[in-house]
């Protein structure tokens, strides 16, 4: 079996599905099944539980291929992830995808709204209570991991990026920006691939298409999603992954592609003011200018 050798930790809503799927085409690159979340032991949501099972998602990788990886987008958050990865592989490559944090929590809030994990629909709403539930008020049912709804925190990717720095060498880390990404996907998918040693003359056959665009689930089968969240957190702890799941099927069918709400111009300010420390960080370490991102749209 060929061990891994470069992840994508994160952050979740900041292209890492497209550019998995990108790299999945590639003849010379192998990755596994999407979000293993192995490495993150501080976590709950620790989606592959024992080593022969996370060793098994790369079963099927051989020596043709020059990059074996995988993405897990709370490895970024998790404080063990990293270290855990280099003492499993010390020569590691690590991308990262950053996103205007103010951006980045509104989509991840509807993400976990879609995933059942979040019960409260109205952003403004659900950032409201983050002190509550750090204190362990008004979890949801479906939630497997607390700390992913303190949105404030979880959305500084600066500071978790910063932690990536001190224990790797820069050059070993490729930074993607969601805007770069969005702008222009195939400069930066052909550098990410000089970044992993793979040809870089390749494209998807399918082209740069949006994977995991903002979606709502329809309504008679939000009830079914969220009354499958038990289950759902059986299996995670014990550690039983099957990506093709009753689960996983209900998604195929609710889901739709719908935009988010706007945010109220007052909102967007404080989520600016909130956030724009941690962008500053991410301006340094980057050598930057992200002052866009500070400012309110």
């Amino acid at each position: 079996m060929k061990r891994p050798n470069f992840f994508i930790l994160g952050a979740p809503k900041c292209g890492t599905t497209s550019l998995d799927a990108y790299l999945k085409s590639h003849p010379r690159i192998f990755t596994a099944v999407k979000e293993p979340h192995y490495f993150n032991t501080d976590d709950n949501y620790r989606l592959t539980a024992d080593l022969p099972a996370y060793e098994s998602l790369f079963a099927d990788a051989t020596d043709a291929h020059l990059a074996v990886g995988e993405a897990s987008v709370r490895y970024l958050h998790s404080r063990d992830a990293v270290d855990n990865i280099l003492r499993y592989n010390a020569d590691a490559k690590f991308i990262v995808m950053a996103r205007n944090p103010v951006a980045m929590a509104h989509a991840w809030h509807g993400q976990l709204v879609f995933n059942g994990e979040e019960d409260e629909t109205d952003f403004a709403a659900a950032w409201a209570l983050q002190d509550a539930r750090q204190g362990g008020e008004s979890i949801p049912r479906g939630c497997i991991d607390v700390s992913a709804l303190l949105y404030g925190e979880f959305c500084c990717v600066g500071k978790q990026l910063a932690r990536v720095y001190e224990r790797v060498a820069a050059a070993r880390v490729q930074v993607v920006l969601f805007d770069d990404f969005a702008a222009d996907p195939g400069r930066v998918y052909r550098a990410v691939l000089r970044f992993l040693d793979a040809p870089d003359d390749h494209q998807p056959p399918g082209g740069f298409a949006v994977h995991n665009p903002a979606k709502v689930r329809r309504h008679f089968l939000r009830h079914a999603r969220h009354a499958l969240q038990p289950l759902a957190r059986l299996k995670t702890a014990l550690g039983i992954r099957r990506p093709f799941g009753i689960s996983k099927r209900i998604e195929k069918y609710e889901g739709k592609s719908q935009p988010r709400a706007p945010l109220s111009p007052d909102f967007q300010r404080a989520l600016a003011e909130h956030f724009a420390d941690d962008v500053r960080q991410l301006e340094s370490l980057l050598g930057r200018d992200l002052s866009h991102w500070r400012a309110p749209a």
